[in-house]
C-alpha cells in the first residue's frame, strides 16, 4: 500500500509539471505579435532579398555594382522623367545641391540602353542618408531605401526590434539599432534571459556554511560562530567584554575564553580568590581580602609585620616621660631625656630655680612648670617638653637682663641721639657715639647730639683721614696716617728702601732687666725668595728673621756653637710677590711667636708659636743690638733688596732720618721700586717675573733662553720617505716611580712608530700612530687610544704619565684615563727608540717609520736633544742617529706634478694643494664636473660618475629599432644584475638578448608578463640549468615599471636569481635553479637591446629607461652625439650607428578626436579613453544616458538608471510616468457594508451596528453590554462584565479595560527554522518551510528519520497547492495581456546591475504567501 501511495505521488508529480510547461509555453504564445506575410510569397526575383516594410515590401537585389533596388527587380527606375535609367544604372546625387539625384550608367556599358542624358531626381525626398526607389502606379512615384534600423515613408522612425518581446523570465527588452537586447531580472541570464542562475556553482558561502540557491540571490546557512552574507564574518563573543575584573578575552570559534588577572578565576574572571582563607594572620588580627592579596589589620592587637607576627618591643608601651625618645636595645630601652628632665624614665624635673640665679629681687620660674602656660605672659601658649629646660627670671620695675642684672632707669628715656648706643653706667649712663657718618656729619657730646666741626680746615697729609672730636667743649681733630706715614699730621715718611747688596740699618736698644718684652713688628715687599729681614743679638742668644723659599723662618739661637739649642717657626704664605706685608716677632714669658697681620684665607695658619726656658739664656745683654737688611757678620749672600716701612722695635716706632748716619749704610728714604717686567722682556708668551733687580722668564715650551727668544731644535724624521730613526741610553739612575714622556708632535702620515722604551728584558712602553691616532701599551698588555686625530699637519703636544698604577694620556686639551696599569719606571741603561727601530721589519708591526718632526722631547724632565743648544742644560745625547735632520722643512710634494687635467700645484707642509681649473675638483683635480659642461644632447640629463659621465634619458622603441653594444674590455667587476624600466602594451616582445656560447640572457615579455632566462657557468658543468623567471603581473598594461634582476649571492659563482617586485604587494620571486652571473657580457659579445633584428617580429614597441648591467650603462648616445668622450673606466660602448628616438611617445591616438557627443579623448599611450559629457556614456560617448531630458515623470521625480530611468510619484499618483491619479477607495476592503471614507493617501471603513474592526468584519466573540442607564459599557471578546467599575473580565489571550487588545502570541517568535508565526485567540500556528514541520518547525523533514508516510504527505499537500498555483499563475497571465501599459511597473530600473534588473514592483507576493 505504501509503495502505490508513493508512485500515484509520483504521477501527480508529473502531471502538474507538465501542466505548468503547457502554461508557461502558452503564456509566452500570448506575447507574440502578428507577423507580415507579404514575404512569404517571395515576391523578389533573381535571387533578390525581400525586405519587410509596414505597409508594402521591397527587393534588394543582387549585383556587383551598385543598384538601386526595384520593387521586383523586373522594371527600369521611372525616377528620371524623359530618359528612363536602364539596365546597370544606378540613380545618384549630383553634388551640386543637397537631395539633386540623377541617372549614372555603369562604366563600359554606354552601349547598351543606358542613355547618359537625365532628368534630375526629386530632392530632399528621402533625406541625406536614404536611398531613393522609383514607384510605378503609386503616388508620390518613388520610395525610400532606409538604412539599417530606421522605417516609414521617409526612414522617419526607428525600427521596434522588441515588437514581438522575445525576451522571457519577465525580463526587459531593449531594441537597439539592428536587434534588441534583453536585460534580465536577478535570476536569469542568456541572450534570451532564458536560463536560470545558479548563484550557489561560486561557492559564494565561506567558513564551510550551505548554499540555498534562490531566484536572483543565495541565501547562507553559517555554521556556529559565523555570520554575515557569505558567512565571511568570525563572530567575536568578545565584543561584549565578557571577561570581567580586566580580564583578556580570548575569541575563538564560537566561543571565547577569559585570561584572568592575579586573584581573579572562573570562566569569566568572576571570582575573587580569597587569600584569607587560609587565616595567614596571626595574633588575632582581622584578614582585609584584596585583589591577588590580602592585608592584616593589626590595629587591634599589639603586634606589628606583614602578618602581624612581630611582638611589640619595648618602648610600645611608651615609658619614657615628658616627650623624651625611647629606643629599644636587645629587649630593653632607653630614653632619650630633653634638657631639664633626667632619671631612667626621665619623670624627674631638674630645679633650675633652686639655686636662686635672679638678682636685684627678680622671680625665678621654670620653663618645666606646666600649670604656668596659658596664664604666664613670659611663657608660650603650650606647653612643650622638648623646650622645657632653663628658667626665666621675672625683673622688678627699673631692671632687666637674663638675671635682672641691668638697670635700666637711666636709658629708659632714650637720651642717646644720631644712632648712639646707651649704656648704663653708674647709676647713670653714658652715649657710644658712631664713629662713622650716615650723612656725611659726626656727632659728639654727652648725649651725641652735637655736630664735631674740628675737621673743618685740618692740616693732616699724605691721604691722612681726618677724625674730630669735643673735649670739655672744646673741638679738636686728629690725623689717622696711611701705612707708612707718622707724626701729628702724618707728615713723617716711616718708608726706606735696600736698593744695593749690603745695606743694613743698625739700631741700639736700652737694657730693660731679666723679665723683657721684646718684640718687633714692620711692613715689607721683595721679591726675593732667600733674604734676612732682621737680626737681633751679635753674640750669645740671637734671635733672626728671614726668607726661605718664600716662607717666613723665625730662628731664636742660644749661642753660636754647633750644639746650640735652636728654636724655629714657619709660616706657610708665599711672602716674596713684591706686595706689602706685615710681620710681628714677639719673645717674652717663655714664648716665642711669629704671625702675620693681615688677612688670612680659609685654613691658613698666620702664626705660629713656641715654649721654652728663658732662664738660661742672657737676654737683657745680648738683644741690645739689632741689625735691620743684612746680620752683623756682614756680607752679601743674605742681604735684603725690597722696602720696609713702619719699623717698631720693643713698640718704639724707628723714623730713618732720626737715625745716626753711623748707624744706616746704603738705606734710601721712600720705595722707589721699578718693575722690571713692565718692558715685556720676555718673548713667545713667556711670563716674566719681576726680581726688584732684575727680571726671569718662565718659558713655555718647546721656547728656552733669559727672554724665551731661543726655541729647541726640531727633528726632521723621514724626510723624502726615508727611514729615520734615533736611539738614546739613560745614563743615570732616577729615583722616582713616575714615568712621564712628553713631546710637541707634527705629521701627515697615519702610521708609524713614534717612541718605544726597552730594558734589557722587555719592551714596557711603546707609542705609535695608527689611523691618525695616538696609541700607547704598557708592558705589553693595556693599549690606551687617543680620541683625535694627530695627523693633520697641525702642531700637537702629547704627554703620558703613568703615576700609582694610572696611565694618563695627553693631547693638547683631551686627557683619557686608563687603570689597573703595571707601574714602569726609568732605570739606568734602558733604551729609548725614536722614530722606529734598527729592523726594518720590526718597526713595520708599528705602521713603519715615522714621517714628521718632533721638538722638545722630555722624559722626566730630561730633554732627549737631537741637536743641543747649551750643554750645561741636563739632558740625553743620541747614541745613533739616522737620517734625522735639524728643522721641520717640507717635501717638496709638486716636484711630481701630482696635479691633472691642468690643475696648479702649491707646496704645503709635507703635502700640496691644485688649484683645479674650472668644472673639476679633487684632490689631484682628478674629478671632473662633466655635467657642468653640458656633454649631453639638450633631450638628456647628465648623470656625473666616478671618472666620468652618462646621458640619462628614456628612449622609444619603434618596431624597427634595434640597438647593439659590446662592452669595451677593461670591466673587471662582476655583472650581477639587470636594472630598467620598462613602458609599452605589445604582450610580446624582446627587451635584451645576449649569446656567447652557451651562456645566453633573454629579458623579453611573452603574453604580458616579464620573463628572464639566463644560463652561465662553466660549458663543463653538468649541474647548471637555464634559470627562468616570470614577473608576478603583467607589465604590457601602458605603465611604466622597474625592472630590477639580480643574483640572491652576488659574490658566489653560482647563485639563485631573483626578481625584485614590481609591487609593493608582490613578494620577490627567486629561481628555482642556480646560474652564475653576467660577465660573459664583458667582452666580445653582441648585446641586442629593443629587438632581435629587423623582420624578427619580436622588436620591442614601447619606451625604455637607461638600462644597467651590473650597474654600468648602456649608453642610447654614440660618441658623435655626445661633446665630449666618456672616460669612466668600464663601459659599454654602443654599435648601432642611427640615433635613437627620445623621451616616450606614443602614437596619436586623439587626433582626429574619436570620442563623439563632445567627449575628451585621454591618450593612454597607444590607447583611448574617451571622458564623456554628463548625459552621455559608451566607449566613445555613443550612448545617451540622460534619459530623464524629456522629463518623462508627470508627477513625479525622474531618475536616471544606466539607459532607462525611474519615476518616484509624488503622493496620490502612480502609473510609469506618475500619470494616474490614485483613488485610496478604489480597492478598498470594507465589508459588511462598510463604507469607504477617502482620506489622504489612506481611507477608513466607516461600519454600521454590529460590525466593527478597521474593515467592518464581525467581533471575533460577542460582546456584553454592562452598566445601566447611567453608565455603561461594553465588553468585547466574550469578556464579562464585572463589580469592578468600568473594567471587563476578560477571557484567555485578551486584555484591556474593555477586552478590547489582542494578546500577539508570535511576540516571542516561537517559530523555528525560518518559520511564520500567526497569531490565534490564546494561542499561536507555525507556517513552515517546504523542509520543515512540528508544532514550532522543529522537525528537519531532509533527515533520514523522516518515514516515507510523511514524505507522501507532503508530496499530496504539495501537489494541491501547485493547482492552485496553477489557476493563480492563469489568471495573472490574462491580467497581464489586459494591463500591458498599466499597473506600477517602473521600466527606469530595467539596468540597475548590468543586463540584470530588479524587478520586485511586478506582483511581488507577500511574505506569507512566498513562504508557503
Amino acid at each position: 500500500m505504501d509503495m502505490d501511495l508513493t508512485v500515484l505521488g509520483s504521477v501527480w508529480l508529473k502531471l502538474v509539471a507538465c501542466v505548468l510547461f503547457l502554461l508557461l509555453q502558452w503564456t509566452e504564445n500570448l506575447t507574440l505579435p502578428k507577423t507580415s506575410t507579404l514575404c512569404l510569397d517571395k515576391p523578389c526575383q533573381n535571387r533578390a532579398e525581400c525586405r519587410e516594410a509596414p505597409s508594402d515590401f521591397l527587393c534588394q537585389c543582387k549585383s556587383p555594382a551598385p543598384v538601386l533596388p526595384s520593387t521586383r527587380c523586373d522594371s527600369s527606375s521611372a525616377l528620371c522623367q524623359l530618359s528612363i535609367c536602364q539596365g546597370n544604372a544606378t540613380c545618384q546625387p549630383t553634388g551640386a545641391h543637397p537631395g539633386e539625384l540623377v541617372c549614372q550608367c555603369e562604366p563600359g556599358l554606354l552601349g547598351q540602353e543606358c542613355h547618359s542624358s537625365a532628368q534630375l531626381c526629386a530632392q530632399g525626398l528621402c533625406g541625406d542618408t536614404s536611398q531613393c526607389l522609383a514607384v510605378q502606379d503609386r503616388s508620390p512615384g518613388y520610395a525610400c531605401i532606409c538604412q539599417e534600423g530606421y522605417t516609414g515613408s521617409s526612414c522617419e522612425k526607428k525600427v521596434d526590434h522588441c515588437s514581438p518581446n522575445p525576451c522571457r523570465n519577465h525580463a526587459i527588452c531593449r531594441s537597439r539599432r539592428d536587434s534588441p537586447t534583453c536585460f534580465c531580472v536577478p535570476g536569469f541570464q542568456g541572450k534570451h534571459c532564458e536560463i536560470e542562475v545558479n548563484e550557489c556553482v561560486s561557492w559564494p558561502c565561506r567558513n564551510g556554511a550551505t548554499c540555498l540557491d534562490k531566484i536572483g540571490h543565495y541565501i547562507c546557512l553559517c555554521r556556529p560562530g559565523y555570520t554575515g552574507s557569505s558567512c565571511e564574518v568570525q563572530i567575536d563573543e568578545c565584543q561584549s567584554q565578557p571577561c570581567l575584573h580586566g580580564g583578556s578575552c580570548h575569541d575563538h570559534i564560537n566561543g571565547f575564553s577569559c585570561t584572568c588577572l592575579a586573584g581573579f578565576q572562573g570562566e569569566r574572571c568572576e571570582t575573587n580568590i580569597d587569600e584569607c582563607s587560609d587565616q595567614p594572620c596571626r595574633n588575632g588580627a582581622l584578614c582585609v581580602d584584596e585583589i591577588n592579596s590580602y592585608r592584616c589589620d593589626c590595629s587591634q592587637t599589639n603586634f606589628t609585620g606583614v602578618d602581624c607576627e612581630i611582638p611589640p618591643p619595648p618602648c610600645w608601651s611608651q615609658p619614657c616621660l615628658n616627650g623624651a625618645l625611647c629606643e629599644d636595645e636587645n629587649g630593653n630601652y632607653t630614653c632619650s631625656c630633653w634638657p631639664g628632665f633626667e632619671g631612667r624614665n626621665c619623670e624627674t624635673d631638674v630645679g633650675e630655680c633652686d639655686s636662686s640665679p635672679c638678682v636685684n629681687e627678680g622671680t625665678c620660674i621654670e620653663l618645666s612648670w606646666k600649670t604656668l602656660y596659658g596664664t604666664e605672659p613670659l611663657f608660650p601658649t603650650r606647653y612643650n617638653p622638648r623646650h622645657a629646660s632653663g628658667f626665666i627670671c621675672k625683673c622688678p620695675p627699673g631692671f632687666s637682663g637674663a638675671l635682672c642684672e641691668q638697670n635700666t632707669t637711666s636709658c629708659t628715656t632714650n637720651p642717646c641721639h644720631n644712632g648712639a648706643i646707651c649704656e648704663d653706667f653708674l647709676g647713670s649712663y653714658k652715649c657710644i657715639c658712631l664713629s662713622e657718618s650716615q650723612d656725611g656729619i659726626l656727632y659728639g657730646g654727652r648725649n651725641c647730639s652735637e655736630p664735631l666741626v674740628g675737621c673743618e680746615g685740618h692740616e693732616c697729609q699724605n691721604g691722612a683721614a681726618c677724625m674730630p672730636f669735643l673735649s670739655e667743649g672744646v673741638h679738636g681733630y686728629s690725623c689717622i696716617c696711611k701705612p707708612g706715614y707718622t707724626g701729628s699730621y702724618c707728615q713723617t715718611p716711616t718708608v726706606f728702601s735696600f736698593e744695593t747688596i749690603g745695606g743694613f740699618l743698625h739700631l741700639q736698644t736700652p737694657l730693660l732687666g731679666a723679665e723683657t718684652y721684646f718684640n718687633i713688628t714692620l711692613s715689607f715687599r721683595t721679591v726675593l725668595k732667600n733674604t734676612l729681614l732682621f737680626q737681633r743679638g751679635s753674640e750669645g742668644v740671637s734671635l733672626s728673621l728671614e726668607l726661605q723659599e718664600t716662607h717666613l723662618l723665625l730662628d731664636l739661637k742660644s749661642d753660636p756653637q754647633p750644639n746650640a739649642t735652636i728654636w724655629t717657626l714657619t709660616l706657610p704664605q708665599d711672602v716674596s710677590d713684591g706686595e706689602w706685608h706685615t710681620v710681628e716677632a714677639v719673645l717674652g714669658e717663655g714664648t716665642l711667636l711669629l704671625q702675620l697681620l693681615e688677612p688670612c684665607q680659609d685654613g691658613d695658619n698666620c702664626s705660629a708659636t713656641a715654649q721654652l726656658e728663658t732662664g738660661a739664656l742672657e737676654l737683657e745683654s745680648s738683644l741690645q743690638s739689632t741689625f735691620v737688611g743684612r746680620s752683623y757678620e756682614g756680607g752679601g749672600s743674605g742681604s735684603f733688596i725690597g722696602c720696609m716701612r713702619d719699623l717698631f722695635v720693643d713698640s718704639q716706632l724707628m723714623v730713618p732720618e732720626n737715625c745716626l748716619s753711623s748707624s744706616v749704610v746704603n738705606v734710601e728714604q721712600g720705595c722707589s721700586h721699578h718693575d722690571r717686567c713692565l718692558s715685556g722682556p720676555c718673548e713667545n708668551l713667556g711670563k716674566c717675573v719681576n726680581l726688584w733687580l732684575g727680571y726671569q722668564c718662565l718659558c713655555l715650551r718647546p721656547y728656552v733662553g733669559q727672554n724665551c727668544a731661543e726655541e729647541s731644535v726640531t727633528a726632521r724624521f723621514g724626510q723624502e720617505d726615508s727611514a729615520s730613526y734615533a736611539v738614546f741610553t739613560i745614563t743615570d739612575q732616577l729615583e722616582s716611580d713616575t714615568l712621564y714622556l712628553s713631546m710637541f708632535l707634527r705629521t701627515r702620515k697615519e702610521s708609524g712608530l713614534l717612541v718605544l722604551l726597552a730594558n734589557s728584558t722587555t719592551e714596557y712602553l711603546k707609542m705609535w700612530l695608527e689611523k691618525g691616532k695616538l696609541m700607547v701599551q704598557v708592558n705589553n698588555l693595556k693599549t690606551l687610544m687617543g680620541k683625535t686625530v694627530v695627523n693633520n699637519g697641525e702642531i700637537h703636544f702629547v704627554c703620558i704619565t703613568i703615576k700609582e698604577g694610572m696611565l694618563t694620556l695627553q693631547e693638547s686639551d683631551h686627557e683619557f684615563r686608563a687603570m689597573d696599569v703595571q707601574p714602569v719606571s726609568l732605570q739606568f741603561e734602558d733604551v729609548v727608540y725614536v722614530g722606529g727601530l734598527l729592523d726594518r721589519h720590526e718597526t713595520s708591526a708599528f705602521g713603519g717609520y715615522f714621517k714628521g718632526c718632533l721638538q722638545d722631547l722630555q722624559l722626566n724632565e730630561r730633554k732627549l736633544e737631537f741637536f743641543p743648544l747649551d750643554a750645561s742644560v741636563m739632558s740625553y745625547r743620541p747614541d745613533l742617529m739616522v737620517d734625522v735632520t735639524p728643522g721641520c722643512t717640507s717635501d717638496d710634494s709638486c716636484s711630481k706634478n701630482p696635479c691633472q687635467n691642468g690643475g696648479i700645484c702649491f707646496s704645503l707642509w709635507d703635502d700640496f694643494t691644485c688649484n683645479c681649473p674650472p668644472s673639476t675638483k679633487g684632490q689631484h683635480c682628478e674629478e671632473v664636473r662633466w655635467c657642468e659642461l653640458t656633454p649631453c644632447p639638450p633631450q638628456a640629463t647628465c648623470r656625473t660618475l666616478n671618472q666620468g659621465y652618462e646621458c640619462i634619458s628614456n628612449v622609444t622603441f619603434q618596431d624597427n629599432t634595434t640597438l647593439v653594444y659590446h662592452g669595451n674590455r677593461l670591466i673587471s667587476r662582476h655583472l650581477t644584475s639587470i636594472v630598467f624600466s620598462i613602458r609599452t602594451r605589445k604582450r610580446n616582445a624582446a627587451v635584451l638578448h645576449a649569446e656567447s656560447g652557451s651562456d645566453f640572457v633573454t629579458v623579453s615579455i611573452q603574453d604580458g608578463f616579464l620573463v628572464l632566462e639566463l644560463l652561465s657557468g662553466p660549458s663543463s658543468s653538468s649541474s647548471l640549468s637555464p634559470v627562468t623567471l616570470h614577473s608576478p603581473r603583467p607589465v604590457a598594461d601602458g605603465e611604466w615599471h622597474v625592472v630590477e634582476l639580480s643574483m640572491a649571492s652576488p659574490w658566489a659563482n653560482n647563485s639563485q636569481w631573483i626578481m625584485v617586485p614590481l609591487d609593493e604587494k608582490d613578494e620577490p620571486t627567486i629561481s628555482d635553479a642556480m646560474t652564475g652571473n653576467l660577465d660573459f657580457l664583458r667582452e666580445g659579445v653582441d648585446i641586442l637591446l629593443g629587438g632581435l633584428g629587423p623582420e624578427s617580429g619580436w622588436n620591442l614597441i614601447g619606451c625604455l629607461s637607461n638600462v644597467e648591467i651590473g650597474g654600468i650603462m648602456l649608453p642610447y648616445y654614440g660618441p658623435a652625439e655626445v661633446r665630449f668622450p666618456r672616460t669612466q673606466k668600464e663601459k659599454f660602448n654602443k654599435l648601432s650607428k642611427e640615433p635613437v628616438q627620445t623621451g616616450c611617445v606614443g602614437e596619436v591616438m586623439c587626433e582626429p578626436n574619436p570620442c563623439l557627443h563632445g567627449g575628451i579623448c585621454d591618450d593612454r599611450f597607444n590607447l583611448f579613453q574617451c571622458i564623456c559629457l554628463p548625459g552621455w556614456g559608451g566607449d566613445r560617448c555613443e550612448l545617451n544616458t540622460n534619459t530623464c531630458a524629456s522629463n518623462p515623470c508627470q508627477h513625479g521625480h525622474c531618475s536616471v538608471q544606466d539607459l532607462s530611468y525611474s519615476c518616484m510619484c509624488e503622493s496620490g499618483y502612480t502609473g510609469t510616468n506618475c500619470e494616474v491619479k490614485v483613488d485610496v477607495c478604489a480597492s478598498h476592503e470594507c465589508v459588511n457594508g462598510g463604507t469607504c471614507l477617502r482620506g489622504f493617501n489612506i481611507y477608513s471603513c466607516l461600519c454600521p451596528d454590529r460590525f466593527t474592526g478597521p474593515y467592518c468584519k464581525p467581533p471575533k466573540l460577542p460582546v456584553s453590554i454592562c452598566g445601566d442607564e447611567q453608565q455603561n459599557y461594553t465588553c468585547f471578546n466574550g469578556g464579562n462584565c464585572s463589580d469592578t467599575n468600568m473594567m471587563c473580565d476578560c477571557l484567555p489571550g485578551f486584555s484591556g479595560h474593555w477586552c478590547e487588545l489582542d494578546l500577539d502570541e508570535c511576540r516571542s517568535n516561537p517559530c523555528l527554522n525560518g518559520g511564520y508565526c500567526q497569531n490565534m485567540v490564546n494561542k499561536f500556528q507555525c507556517v513552515c518551510e517546504m523542509t520543515f514541520a512540528g508544532e514550532t518547525c522543529e522537525v528537519d523533514l531532509s533527515a533520514e528519520n523522516v518515514s516515507s508516510d510523511l514524505l507522501l504527505s507532503i508530496s499530496l499537500v504539495s501537489v494541491a497547492l501547485l493547482l492552485v498555483l496553477f489557476g493563480v499563475a492563469t489568471a495573472l497571465v490574462i491580467t497581464l495581456n489586459r494591463r500591458a501599459t498599466r499597473g506600477t511597473y517602473s521600466p527606469s530600473r530595467q539596468e540597475k546591475e548590468g543586463s540584470r534588473v530588479e524587478m520586485w514592483n511586478i506582483v511581488q507576493p507577500p511574505p506569507m504567501e512566498r513562504l508557503i
